[in-house]
């Protein structure tokens, strides 16, 4: 009896170490999430644009469309009729951006995925130098280009 007494117990404990560690991946990954949210709210980066948002503003072509990668990513491929105004080269490219873009066109900046922040970055110098409507769509050209919608090379 004794050993089956031994026996339940390491198998409760074991299940409550399972359950601690679970539970302490959850509660990490719940910190994780609320500083994303926070970090993402205080880069002043309210207006995400979802796909399906994008798609519609794309079909409508009421918007500038802005590619925020480097220019060798933007000539291997893009969204059809994107402009390239990427990150690391912005200071050289906007004059030219800037003669033939209004001020007043919507703007929806983008970069690969999620994950890049080259489109807050390029967004963010976009509304310092007087564009109000400008917009990031948080899923990227993977997101766009898996929905199989327009693309040029």
């Amino acid at each position: 009896m004794l050993i089956l007494s031994h026996t339940l117990t390491k198998k409760a404990l074991r299940k409550a170490i399972i359950h601690s560690e679970l539970l302490t991946q959850g509660l990490l990954l719940i910190v994780w999430l609320l500083f994303t949210v926070n970090a993402f709210a205080a880069s002043g980066e309210v207006n995400g644009l979802n796909l399906a948002s994008v798609k519609e503003i794309y079909d409508s072509k009421s918007a500038c469309f802005v590619d925020a990668r480097s220019e060798y990513s933007y000539y291997q491929s893009h969204i059809k009729g994107a402009r390239s105004l990427s990150d690391s080269r912005f200071e050289e490219q906007f004059p030219e951006f800037r003669q033939k873009i209004s001020t007043e066109t919507p703007i929806v900046v983008y970069c690969i995925s999620p994950r890049c922040s080259k489109a807050e970055h390029v967004a963010e110098k976009l509304k310092k130098n007087g564009y109000r409507d400008v917009r990031v769509f948080t899923g990227g050209l993977l997101e766009w280009s898996a929905a199989g919608y327009p693309l040029e090379q």
